[in-house]
């Protein structure tokens, strides 16, 4: 329990680093400039920062909020997304059963690492939604790739290794020769299918909401986001996931406009929801989706 407890604590600091960097992306993919090449500096006064500035958490907290050159009050974006980072590798840890104390487990290995990669796309598509009302191509083309290609080399991956044990085993042999293993590589080629064509499916829904809408209920950056979620959760969990996109960020835009704080004419961003519920749907998506067939 306690190494347990240590390993997530370990992995939460890891994604503070991972999140002061991910926030970096988010403003320069859509601002321009290098993002590696370049020197972090103050938004406001320009002057370069010192590694003593880029603690993540600790640096904000220390210097109470204010850049320690001209005192102007910095961005919340950065404890948050350095928080959201932290929460999310924790997130990846924990989804794939990943521990530094263990580190020689593949299965573990690879699910930590693709999810990571994928939650970090996320955080990056969250942040430039909030900012700046953008999805932008520049990082979501790529993880609709990154994600299209996982999903289809881990199942044939998996479908190649479970061929080899049925090789290796004398009724494995015998279920090769009956046809067996072709009817498990035309089960995994559909569920494929469904995954992909429901993506699919989701994209032209929301272009059709686009079309409708003249752009008004949503950007075309979020037909892609639906691709992506569509992807990353898979059939019938990416219905869920668009689902509670919308749910949420009804509820949340009801609360604003009747607080005063949105107008009925306000633009709320859509893609930090339709993340929200990808996210929910990946945790509890299966107890969700049971407690509702179970209503009827």
């Amino acid at each position: 329990m306690v190494l347990s407890y240590i390993n997530l604590g370990l992995i939460f600091i890891f994604g503070t680093v991972l999140g002061s960097f991910l926030n970096l992306v988010s403003d320069r993919v859509v601002k321009g400039g290098k993002i590696v090449a370049d020197h972090s500096k103050c938004d406001k006064c320009g002057k370069k920062l010192k590694p003593l500035n880029l603690i993540p958490l600790v640096s904000f907290l220390v210097q109470r909020g204010k850049c320690s050159y001209c005192k102007a009050g910095l961005s919340w974006y950065y404890p948050f997304s350095e928080i959201l980072a932290g929460l999310f590798l924790v997130l990846a840890a924990t989804l794939s059963k990943f521990s530094f104390f263990e580190p020689f487990s593949t299965d573990p290995l690879v699910g930590f690492l693709s999810l990571s990669v994928i939650f970090s796309f996320f955080e990056i598509l969250l942040l430039t939604d909030l900012k700046y009302l953008l999805v932008p191509d520049k990082i979501v083309l790529p993880a609709i790739i990154f994600v299209a290609f996982f999903n289809i080399s881990t199942t044939v991956i998996n479908l190649l290794e479970y061929r080899n044990r049925l090789q290796n085993d004398d009724f494995g042999k015998y279920l090769l020769k009956v046809g067996f293993f072709g009817d498990q590589v035309g089960a995994a080629a559909r569920s494929l299918g469904f995954s992909f064509g429901s993506a699919i499916a989701i994209a032209l829904f929301f272009l059709f909401i686009v079309w409708v809408t003249r752009g008004r209920g949503m950007g075309g950056g979020d037909i892609r986001l639906g691709l992506l979620v569509g992807l990353v959760n898979g059939f019938p969990y990416n219905l869920l996931a668009v689902f509670l996109g919308f749910f949420i960020g009804a509820v949340v835009s009801i609360v604003l406009v009747l607080s005063g704080k949105k107008t009925l004419k306000s633009v709320v961003p859509f893609g930090p929801f339709l993340i929200l519920g990808s996210l929910i749907t990946l945790v509890w998506g299966s107890v969700i989706l049971n407690w509702y067939l179970n209503l009827s």
